[in-house]
């Protein structure tokens, strides 16, 4: 079956995942962007940490949660997020940091270096994969 020629009022019956179907793919990068914000603003009203496991790509919606985390004055100081990927030079050792593929660095570029000091996290909340260090996260 070609997935292009499911309509998109049948996309995701018969399944228990919530599906959102945006016009344009910047639309989707705002959608994640605020469920995001809303999940973090919630649980900053209840006391309760929020820990995300984030994928390197798209980085669309990354861009766009600093800009809400700022406007809205909403603290990442009780978030961890683990972020899911980084390039491996062999078997045991990431791409430097100033290479242009550094998950980490594109992270920092449009992440975490754009949100207020006051709002973000701390860098020991930042969690990347690291040959050896699997089972601390």
């Amino acid at each position: 079956m070609d997935i292009n020629l499911i309509p998109p009022s049948e996309l995701g019956k018969g399944s228990n995942i919530k599906l959102n179907v945006c016009e344009h793919e910047v639309d989707m990068y705002w959608k994640v962007a605020i469920e995001v914000l809303e999940v973090i603003a919630e649980n900053n009203r209840k006391g309760e940490p929020t820990v995300m496991v984030v994928p390197y790509g798209p980085i669309g919606p990354y861009a766009r949660l600093a800009y809400l985390v700022n406007k809205h004055r909403i603290s990442l100081k009780n978030c961890v997020f683990i972020n899911m990927d980084e390039y491996l030079v062999g078997d045991d050792e990431t791409i430097p940091y100033e290479n242009p593929l550094s998950f980490k660095a594109t992270m920092d570029r449009v992440l975490y270096n754009n949100v207020r000091s006051e709002l973000i996290m701390p860098k020991s909340q930042r969690l990347f994969p690291e040959p050896g260090r699997e089972k601390e996260i």
